[in-house]
C-alpha cells in the first residue's frame, strides 16, 4: 500500500494510542535501496539484533544471500526448511517435546516466497515514498494492546480477530502477518512471544502486526469508537502519570 496513505493512518492512530517504540514496516524491493544496513554474509545474526539501530532510522536489507539466519531464510520466503531443522527446534532450542513436532511445527509455516530479491524492513516514518509497504509493525506495552485487540474487534461480528500463535520472532512479524494479507479477513498477529529474542526488547514490549490494507481500515473506524471516549483518554493520562512516578520513585 502507498506509503503516504499509511503514514497518514499511522499518525491518525497515534494522536489515541501512543507506541513504545517507532512503528515499523515490511516491503519487497528489486533493489537494494540506498543507506541500508545489511546482514553480513555467513554470518548468525538473529535480525533482533539490529532493532535499535532499525527504530533510530536506519533500515535493513534482506535478501536470500543476506538474512542473518537460517530460519530468517526460510520466514522470509527465500527458502524452505531443511529436513531436519525440527530436530534444533527440539534438542537445541527445546521448544517442542520432540524433533517430530518439530518437524510439525516446520512444516506449517507456510511462507509466501519472496516476490522480490530484497524485504526491507524500517520505520514507517522513513519509508521511501515509491514503497509499497506489505506489513505493519506496532511495539506497544498491555494497556495499547488491549486497545488494539479491541479496535481490531470493533467492525466485526465475530470477536477473534486477533492471534497469539506460537512463532519466531521474525516470523511473528512478517511470515504470519504477510499469510493474513491473504485472508478473506486479516488478523492482527500478537508477537515477539519467542524466548530465544526476548533479550532484543524492553520486557514489556510485544508486537502487533498487520496487513497495512487491514491497519488502515482499523485507524478510518477510530471515528465513533471507544478512542474517541473519555474512559480511554483517562486510561492514557494515567499511564503518563504511573510512568511519570515510576522514573520519580525506581525501584
Amino acid at each position: 500500500m502507498d506509503t503516504r496513505k499509511v503514514k497518514d493512518s499511522l499518525n491518525r492512530l497515534l494522536r489515541y494510542l501512543p507506541v513504545r517504540m517507532p512503528t515499523t514496516g515490511w516491503s519487497f524491493a528489486h533493489k537494494a535501496p540506498a543507506c541500508v544496513v545489511s546482514p553480513e554474509n555467513r554470518t548468525w545474526t538473529c535480525m533482533f539484533g539490529y532493532i535499535n539501530r532499525i527504530v533510530r532510522g536506519e533500515p535493513v536489507c534482506f535478501s536470500s544471500e543476506n538474512t542473518g539466519c537460517s530460519g530468517a531464510s526460510c520466514y522470509l520466503g527465500f527458502k524452505t526448511p531443511s529436513k531436519d531443522a525440527g530436530s534444533f527446534l527440539a534438542q537445541k532450542e527445546k521448544f517442542k517435546k520432540d524433533a517430530a513436532l518439530g518437524n510439525a511445527f516446520y512444516e506449517h509455516i507456510g511462507a509466501h516466497a519472496s516476490e522480490t530479491k530484497f524485504i526491507i524492513w524500517g520505520t514507517i516514518d522513513n519509508s521511501d515514498e515509491d514503497a509499497e509497504i506489505e506489513v505493519v509493525n506496532l511495539w506497544v506495552d498491555a494497556v495499547n494492546l488491549a486497545g488494539l485487540v479491541t479496535l481490531s474487534n470493533y467492525d466485526r461480528p465475530n470477536n477473534d480477530n486477533v492471534s497469539v500463535p506460537f512463532a519466531s520472532g521474525c516470523q511473528s512479524i512478517w511470515t504470519i502477518p504477510y499469510k493474513e494479507k491473504h485472508a478473506e479477513e486479516s488478523k492482527g498477529i500478537v508477537g515477539c512471544m519467542d524466548p530465544a529474542m526476548r533479550k532484543y526488547l524492553p520486557s514489556d514490549v510485544v508486537s502487533f502486526s498487520v496487513p497495512t490494507k487491514r491497519f488502515v481500515e482499523m485507524t478510518e473506524n477510530i471515528s465513533g469508537s471507544f478512542l474517541e471516549q473519555s474512559g480511554w483518554k483517562n486510561l492514557m493520562d494515567e499511564k503518563v502519570h504511573s510512568s511519570g512516578r515510576a522514573r520519580r520513585n525506581p525501584t
